[in-house]
């Protein structure tokens, strides 16, 4: 993708600017936190997003780059795999065995695993 990564120190988890395709991660957040703000980030660049000042439009760009994460990082025979092992309720155990946030969990069960296999 032509991405440069990059580490900073406090604020935001992380950060994607579009002109220099550049992503930064805040240094000390746990495997799942890092790993789902990557991935997250890495939704941006895939759809060369960047800050609109637009308050509705910079939300749908949130939610599709959550949406992008969720597909990325959540594979749906793992996701059943630990839902029959732990019950489908209990989605901080879920997502801690898939290495990704309660809310990327969330988002895969709300948007994705409802959508067709193409």
């Amino acid at each position: 993708m032509g991405i440069t990564l990059r580490r900073h120190t406090g604020g935001k988890k992380g950060w994607y600017d579009h002109p220099t395709r550049t992503i930064s991660t805040r240094r000390g957040l746990t495997i799942a936190t890092y790993r789902s703000t990557l991935a997250h980030e890495l939704g941006h660049a895939h759809h060369s997003d960047h800050t609109t000042g637009n308050g509705h439009y910079d939300h749908r760009q949130e939610c599709r780059a959550d949406r992008y994460a969720a597909r990325l990082l959540i594979h749906h025979d793992d996701l059943d795999s630990w839902c029959r092992f732990y019950g489908p309720d209990n989605l901080p155990a879920i997502a801690h065995e898939l290495e990704v946030t309660t809310h990327l969990l969330t988002v895969y069960l709300t948007h994705i695993k409802k959508e067709p296999t193409p």
